[in-house]
């Protein structure tokens, strides 16, 4: 009993050392964030309403980039209820297709738990460290990747009473990009994201970053 007990803590430590300690990940992310230049995925983003205790699947694509004024991004959701958001300098985009309706926002009004979907891509330790506590949960596979799932609890109490009051991120053994992230609300509602065919500093057109917004389009101003 001793001896498997002796074993069980060797592979928990063994598993703990190959995806990396806390120190080891943020570093990792220190070094891609210097180099960062553009991220895409695909995206299967899951929400969760507690209150019905029901969710909600959608997949859909990510394209962002870093520019001379701060992150460009474009994520489009298209099943099952198409949209997508623009996010460039100071103003954000939300296009509903169906309605033929894009609502534009003050990029600082947008929805803090929206925003934190990016928070995984080419963001320093030092900046997260400035917004978040950080601390190593442990180690869990992601389907065949073994990573290392890190915590991050805002330490703005006005962020964590009304937008998130944890974010997870589940980062690859040797990688720095997440390839699922989980947002948890005040209300108990959560969205989880996970992303696949991630490609990290290709180089992407203008194109991946345009609305194509159709003739007639009502703008709203929320």
């Amino acid at each position: 009993m001793h001896f498997k007990k002796l074993a069980v803590v060797g592979l928990a430590v063994a598993s703990l050392s190959r995806a990396g300690s806390l120190e080891e990940v943020l570093a990792r992310m220190d070094r891609a964030a210097k180099e960062f230049v553009s991220v895409t995925a695909n995206v299967n983003r899951i929400d969760f309403t507690a209150v019905l205790n029901e969710s909600a699947t959608s997949t859909g694509s990510l394209a962002m980039r870093r520019t001379k004024g701060g992150n460009e991004a474009l994520v489009k959701f298209s099943d099952p209820d198409p949209y997508e958001w623009r996010l460039s300098g100071h103003t954000a985009k939300r296009f509903f297709p169906r309605a033929n309706t894009v609502e534009v926002y003050d990029s600082n009004k947008l929805s803090a738990a929206e925003k934190m979907m990016l928070v995984g891509f080419g963001v320093s330790a030092s900046d997260l460290r400035k917004d978040y506590d950080i601390r190593l949960v442990g180690t869990e596979d992601v389907g065949s990747m073994h990573t290392a799932r890190i915590e991050l609890t805002p330490k703005s109490a006005e962020v964590r009473k009304s937008y998130a009051a944890k974010i997870e991120l589940w980062i690859p053994e040797g990688q720095a990009s997440p390839i699922k992230e989980k947002v948890s609300m005040p209300s108990k509602d959560y969205y989880q994201v996970t992303y696949s065919d991630l490609k990290v500093n290709s180089e992407l057109p203008d194109s991946a970053f345009k609305l194509n917004l159709p003739p007639g389009v009502k703008e709203l101003h929320p």
